[in-house]
Protein backbone atom coordinates (compact mmCIF):
# COMPACT_ATOMS: atom_id res chain seq x y z
CA UNK A 1 0.00 0.00 0.00
CA UNK A 2 2.11 2.58 -1.58
CA UNK A 3 1.58 6.09 -1.10
CA UNK A 4 0.91 8.75 -3.83
CA UNK A 5 3.80 10.23 -3.84
CA UNK A 6 5.99 6.82 -3.93
CA UNK A 7 3.87 5.93 -6.56
CA UNK A 8 4.51 9.15 -8.84
CA UNK A 9 8.31 8.86 -7.86
CA UNK A 10 8.06 4.81 -8.88
CA UNK A 11 6.24 5.64 -12.12
CA UNK A 12 9.24 7.66 -12.85
CA UNK A 13 11.95 5.16 -11.71
CA UNK A 14 10.13 2.50 -13.99
CA UNK A 15 10.53 4.78 -17.10
CA UNK A 16 14.23 5.50 -16.94
CA UNK A 17 14.83 1.66 -15.78
CA UNK A 18 13.44 -0.99 -17.61
CA UNK A 19 15.02 -3.73 -15.69
CA UNK A 20 13.44 -2.01 -12.32
CA UNK A 21 10.51 -1.50 -13.39
CA UNK A 22 10.30 -5.45 -13.69
CA UNK A 23 11.34 -6.27 -10.75
CA UNK A 24 8.78 -3.67 -9.09
CA UNK A 25 6.14 -5.33 -11.53
CA UNK A 26 7.08 -9.09 -9.62
CA UNK A 27 7.11 -7.50 -6.29
CA UNK A 28 3.48 -5.89 -7.02
CA UNK A 29 2.02 -9.50 -8.18
CA UNK A 30 3.55 -10.97 -5.12
CA UNK A 31 1.88 -8.54 -3.26
CA UNK A 32 -1.48 -9.48 -4.50
CA UNK A 33 -1.04 -12.55 -4.29
CA UNK A 34 -0.18 -12.18 -0.74
CA UNK A 35 -3.14 -10.08 -0.44
CA UNK A 36 -5.68 -12.52 -2.28
CA UNK A 37 -4.32 -15.49 0.11
CA UNK A 38 -4.46 -13.74 3.32
CA UNK A 39 -7.92 -12.30 2.69
CA UNK A 40 -9.63 -16.02 1.47
CA UNK A 41 -7.84 -17.51 4.33
CA UNK A 42 -9.38 -15.12 6.80
CA UNK A 43 -12.90 -14.54 5.02
CA UNK A 44 -13.60 -18.38 4.98
CA UNK A 45 -13.12 -18.08 9.27
CA UNK A 46 -15.26 -15.06 9.51
CA UNK A 47 -18.14 -16.53 7.55
CA UNK A 48 -17.40 -19.90 9.71
CA UNK A 49 -17.94 -17.52 12.62
CA UNK A 50 -20.47 -15.40 11.48
CA UNK A 51 -22.40 -18.70 10.63
CA UNK A 52 -21.62 -19.78 14.64
CA UNK A 53 -23.14 -16.76 15.60
CA UNK A 54 -26.17 -17.00 14.01
CA UNK A 55 -26.51 -20.48 14.73
CA UNK A 56 -26.41 -19.80 18.36
CA UNK A 57 -28.68 -16.87 18.46
CA UNK A 58 -31.80 -19.13 16.73
CA UNK A 59 -31.11 -22.57 19.29
CA UNK A 60 -30.30 -20.52 22.07
CA UNK A 61 -32.17 -17.15 22.36
CA UNK A 62 -31.43 -16.01 25.60
CA UNK A 63 -27.54 -15.56 24.76
CA UNK A 64 -29.05 -12.80 23.30
CA UNK A 65 -29.03 -10.63 26.70
CA UNK A 66 -25.46 -11.18 27.13
CA UNK A 67 -24.60 -7.44 27.73
CA UNK A 68 -21.71 -7.48 24.87
CA UNK A 69 -23.58 -9.83 22.45
CA UNK A 70 -23.78 -6.86 20.27
CA UNK A 71 -20.71 -6.13 20.22
CA UNK A 72 -19.71 -9.43 19.73
CA UNK A 73 -21.35 -9.40 16.24
CA UNK A 74 -21.13 -5.92 15.36
CA UNK A 75 -16.93 -6.61 15.59
CA UNK A 76 -17.45 -9.68 13.23
CA UNK A 77 -19.68 -7.48 10.67
CA UNK A 78 -17.32 -5.46 10.66
CA UNK A 79 -14.18 -7.85 9.93
CA UNK A 80 -16.67 -9.75 7.11
CA UNK A 81 -16.79 -5.73 5.73
CA UNK A 82 -12.94 -5.01 6.24
CA UNK A 83 -11.59 -8.22 4.61
CA UNK A 84 -14.20 -7.51 1.31
CA UNK A 85 -12.43 -4.22 1.48
CA UNK A 86 -9.50 -5.47 1.56
CA UNK A 87 -9.80 -7.92 -1.54
CA UNK A 88 -11.74 -5.23 -3.14
CA UNK A 89 -8.43 -3.10 -3.15
CA UNK A 90 -6.87 -5.84 -4.04
CA UNK A 91 -8.92 -6.63 -7.18
CA UNK A 92 -9.56 -3.10 -8.26
CA UNK A 93 -6.90 -2.76 -10.85
CA UNK A 94 -7.50 -5.94 -12.58
CA UNK A 95 -10.43 -4.75 -15.41
CA UNK A 96 -12.52 -6.66 -17.75
CA UNK A 97 -12.69 -4.53 -20.51
CA UNK A 98 -16.61 -4.00 -22.54
CA UNK A 99 -18.56 -1.38 -24.29
CA UNK A 100 -20.09 0.54 -21.20
CA UNK A 101 -22.67 3.23 -21.81
CA UNK A 102 -22.02 5.70 -18.67
CA UNK A 103 -25.38 7.28 -18.69
CA UNK A 104 -26.82 3.84 -17.89
CA UNK A 105 -24.36 2.58 -15.53
CA UNK A 106 -24.46 6.19 -13.45
CA UNK A 107 -28.65 6.19 -13.77
CA UNK A 108 -28.58 2.48 -12.21
CA UNK A 109 -26.35 3.94 -9.21
CA UNK A 110 -27.96 6.76 -8.78
CA UNK A 111 -31.57 4.75 -8.27
CA UNK A 112 -29.88 2.21 -6.21
CA UNK A 113 -29.15 4.96 -3.88
CA UNK A 114 -32.41 6.16 -3.86
CA UNK A 115 -33.87 4.27 -1.07
CA UNK A 116 -31.33 5.54 1.49
CA UNK A 117 -32.83 9.08 1.15
CA UNK A 118 -36.20 7.20 2.64
CA UNK A 119 -37.30 8.70 6.02
CA UNK A 120 -35.31 11.59 5.60
CA UNK A 121 -35.54 15.07 3.64
CA UNK A 122 -32.35 14.24 1.52
CA UNK A 123 -32.37 14.93 -1.87
CA UNK A 124 -30.47 12.84 -4.47
CA UNK A 125 -30.30 14.09 -7.83
CA UNK A 126 -29.30 12.98 -11.58
CA UNK A 127 -28.28 15.41 -14.47
CA UNK A 128 -26.88 14.00 -17.40
CA UNK A 129 -25.72 15.67 -21.13
CA UNK A 130 -27.59 13.97 -23.86
CA UNK A 131 -24.65 13.11 -25.77
CA UNK A 132 -22.43 10.64 -23.63
CA UNK A 133 -20.54 8.52 -25.88
CA UNK A 134 -20.36 4.64 -25.01
CA UNK A 135 -16.52 3.87 -23.71
CA UNK A 136 -14.94 0.46 -22.91
CA UNK A 137 -14.23 0.15 -19.61
CA UNK A 138 -14.73 -2.32 -16.60
CA UNK A 139 -18.73 -1.60 -15.90
CA UNK A 140 -18.65 -3.66 -12.15
CA UNK A 141 -15.93 -0.88 -11.32
CA UNK A 142 -17.08 1.98 -12.45
CA UNK A 143 -20.06 0.69 -10.58
CA UNK A 144 -18.42 0.26 -7.36
CA UNK A 145 -16.63 3.67 -7.20
CA UNK A 146 -19.67 5.31 -8.25
CA UNK A 147 -22.06 3.61 -5.78
CA UNK A 148 -19.27 4.31 -3.20
CA UNK A 149 -19.03 8.13 -3.83
CA UNK A 150 -22.73 8.64 -4.18
CA UNK A 151 -23.62 6.76 -0.39
CA UNK A 152 -20.26 8.75 0.98
CA UNK A 153 -21.91 11.56 -0.47
CA UNK A 154 -25.34 11.14 1.04
CA UNK A 155 -23.98 10.16 5.06
CA UNK A 156 -21.91 13.24 4.60
CA UNK A 157 -25.01 15.25 4.38
CA UNK A 158 -27.87 16.10 7.46
CA UNK A 159 -31.27 15.08 7.31
CA UNK A 160 -32.11 17.63 5.05
CA UNK A 161 -29.09 17.82 2.71
CA UNK A 162 -28.79 17.71 -1.09
CA UNK A 163 -26.70 15.33 -3.19
CA UNK A 164 -26.01 16.21 -6.70
CA UNK A 165 -24.99 13.50 -9.15
CA UNK A 166 -23.72 14.82 -12.74
CA UNK A 167 -22.67 13.24 -15.92
CA UNK A 168 -21.04 15.42 -18.65
CA UNK A 169 -18.43 15.01 -21.46
CA UNK A 170 -16.20 17.39 -23.60
CA UNK A 171 -13.70 16.93 -26.62
CA UNK A 172 -11.76 14.25 -24.71
CA UNK A 173 -13.05 13.12 -21.33
CA UNK A 174 -16.29 12.56 -19.74
CA UNK A 175 -17.01 13.69 -16.20
CA UNK A 176 -18.67 11.72 -13.13
CA UNK A 177 -19.39 14.57 -10.50
CA UNK A 178 -20.72 14.14 -7.11
CA UNK A 179 -21.44 16.99 -5.19
CA UNK A 180 -23.00 17.27 -1.45
CA UNK A 181 -23.95 20.31 0.35
CA UNK A 182 -22.98 18.37 3.76
CA UNK A 183 -19.85 19.42 6.76
CA UNK A 184 -16.92 19.75 4.03
CA UNK A 185 -13.48 18.54 5.06
CA UNK A 186 -10.47 20.02 6.29
CA UNK A 187 -7.50 20.45 4.10
CA UNK A 188 -4.92 18.60 6.36
CA UNK A 189 -7.49 15.49 6.02
CA UNK A 190 -8.01 16.12 2.54
CA UNK A 191 -4.59 15.45 1.71
CA UNK A 192 -4.60 11.89 2.89
CA UNK A 193 -8.21 10.76 1.75
CA UNK A 194 -7.07 8.29 -1.16
CA UNK A 195 -4.66 6.65 1.02
CA UNK A 196 -5.26 3.21 1.84
CA UNK A 197 -6.26 2.39 5.73
CA UNK A 198 -6.86 6.47 6.72
CA UNK A 199 -10.05 7.28 7.77
CA UNK A 200 -12.33 9.47 9.79
CA UNK A 201 -15.24 7.97 10.08
CA UNK A 202 -16.61 6.72 13.00
CA UNK A 203 -16.14 2.41 12.12
CA UNK A 204 -14.75 2.91 8.28
CA UNK A 205 -11.97 0.71 7.27
CA UNK A 206 -10.09 3.65 5.45
CA UNK A 207 -9.95 1.38 2.00
CA UNK A 208 -13.85 2.90 0.30
CA UNK A 209 -11.96 5.99 -1.18
CA UNK A 210 -8.67 3.88 -1.71
CA UNK A 211 -10.41 1.58 -4.13
CA UNK A 212 -12.11 4.64 -6.10
CA UNK A 213 -9.00 5.77 -6.51
CA UNK A 214 -7.23 2.87 -7.74
CA UNK A 215 -10.60 1.82 -9.78
CA UNK A 216 -9.94 5.27 -11.65
CA UNK A 217 -6.54 5.09 -12.18
CA UNK A 218 -6.85 1.54 -13.87
CA UNK A 219 -8.86 3.58 -16.26
CA UNK A 220 -5.94 6.11 -16.57
CA UNK A 221 -8.87 8.51 -15.26
CA UNK A 222 -8.20 10.66 -12.04
CA UNK A 223 -10.36 11.80 -9.69
CA UNK A 224 -10.52 15.58 -7.58
CA UNK A 225 -11.93 16.67 -4.58
CA UNK A 226 -12.93 20.73 -3.77
CA UNK A 227 -14.32 20.85 -0.35
CA UNK A 228 -15.23 23.53 1.83
CA UNK A 229 -15.85 23.48 5.81
CA UNK A 230 -19.09 24.15 6.37
CA UNK A 231 -20.46 24.03 2.53
CA UNK A 232 -19.58 20.75 1.03
CA UNK A 233 -17.74 18.38 -0.67
CA UNK A 234 -17.67 17.74 -4.45
CA UNK A 235 -15.31 14.76 -5.97
CA UNK A 236 -15.27 14.40 -9.80
CA UNK A 237 -14.37 11.54 -11.68
CA UNK A 238 -12.48 12.15 -15.25
CA UNK A 239 -12.40 9.11 -17.48
CA UNK A 240 -10.31 9.51 -21.44
CA UNK A 241 -13.14 9.18 -24.32
CA UNK A 242 -11.57 5.52 -24.63
CA UNK A 243 -13.14 4.12 -27.58
CA UNK A 244 -11.36 0.69 -27.87
CA UNK A 245 -9.21 -1.49 -25.77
Amino acid sequence: MWSEDLVLKTKEVEKENPEVAAIIHEIEENQDMFLSHISHELRNVLTLMNSSLQFLEKTHPEIMMYKYWKEVNKDCQYMLSFINQMSDYNNSIKLNYKRVDLYKLLRETYQACLPLTENTEKVLTFRCQSDIPAIYADQTKLYEAFLNLIKNALEAVDDAGTVNVTLTTDEKTIRISIEDDGCGIEAEKLAHIFEPFVTYKPGGTGLGLSVVKRIVDAHEGRITVYSSIGKGTTMTITLPKVLQK
